[in-house]
């Protein structure tokens, strides 16, 4: 008994049975009818008043009352007949926005039904090796550094080495520079965008626990210690799995999509307009 009082009592329940009677009497009103309507009549059909009840429902997370559900039926109209006008007076025409919608709604269509699918575990496997990089944890680099000052001489880069060797602060000989003095742990790839393009590399191949260098960096030049290296690993496929499945579910949308382009210009004779060698770029 308590759990029919539940249902009975369901928000969601008197949704439907508001909305049931609200497009059951406009069906009653504007009875279904084989021919299409005339030009001067706007039908709202059953899968619009569908839309427009699950978009409310989905937004306000209720039901719509009387007073809501007429101003939606009124603002569809609106729409619809706003449509209408464009269309009639060829404001769609030469629209690069209408266009590219409409682009954009066709190759949604042709990449929708790779949302369903699901490969078996054989093919999954397959794909997580052959794009191992995607998925894999990447390598981590712990270090500390010094950013030299600019036009430091070799005698000047070995006297600050000798400091550092003999227990001196990094921190201290970094005074005047934004970076951090001292990195803990930090992903290969986020080392490479916070110092540039090849710092990561030449830092992991640093020896272990001794100063080294000079490190070049997109800053200058670098002292470096290497405290700890830790090689990239790639998961079970378990442990990924969702991700994996979205990623292959992504790749099979975009082959579909560009198979549906390739069949699309197959039925078409592309015409272009003769370009003189003056115009040519």
């Amino acid at each position: 008994m308590p759990r029919l009082r539940a249902i009975l009592t369901s928000p969601l329940l008197h949704f439907f049975a508001l909305g049931a009677l609200a497009f059951g009497y406009y069906g009653l009103e504007n009875p279904a009818s084989e021919q299409p309507p005339p030009e001067n009549v706007l039908r709202l059909s059953e899968t619009d008043a569908q839309r427009l009840a699950l978009d409310f429902v989905t937004t306000r997370h209720r039901a719509p009352d009387p007073e809501e559900l007429r101003a939606m039926i009124r603002d569809w109209a609106i729409e619809e007949a706003s449509v209408r006008e464009a269309l009639a007076l060829g404001l769609d025409q030469g629209d690069t926005m209408i266009r590219n919608r409409l682009r954009n709604k066709i190759e949604f269509l042709a990449e929708a039904p790779a949302a369903a699918l699901t490969p078996d575990d054989a093919t999954l496997e397959a794909y997580y090796r052959a794009n191992a990089a995607r998925f894999g944890q990447d390598a981590a680099l712990s270090f500390a550094q010094v950013l030299l000052p600019a036009n430091t001489g070799p005698a000047e880069v070995q006297a600050v080495k000798a400091k550092l060797e003999q227990g001196a602060d990094p921190a201290g000989l970094n005074a005047s520079s934004l970076l951090p003095p001292k990195v803990e742990a930090m992903a290969a790839p986020a080392v490479e965008r916070v110092f540039g393009q090849g710092f990561g590399g030449e830092v992991a191949a640093l020896p272990l626990a001794r100063w080294s260098g000079p490190v070049h960096s997109g800053f200058g030049t670098h002292l470096v210690r290497l405290e700890g290296r830790q090689e990239g690993i790639l998961p079970p496929l378990e442990k990924v799995r969702a991700r994996v499945l979205a990623d292959w579910r992504a790749d099979q949308a975009l082959k579909m999509r560009e198979a549906h382009i390739a069949n699309l210009l197959r039925r078409y004779t592309l015409e272009l307009p003769e370009i003189s060698d003056e115009a040519r770029p």
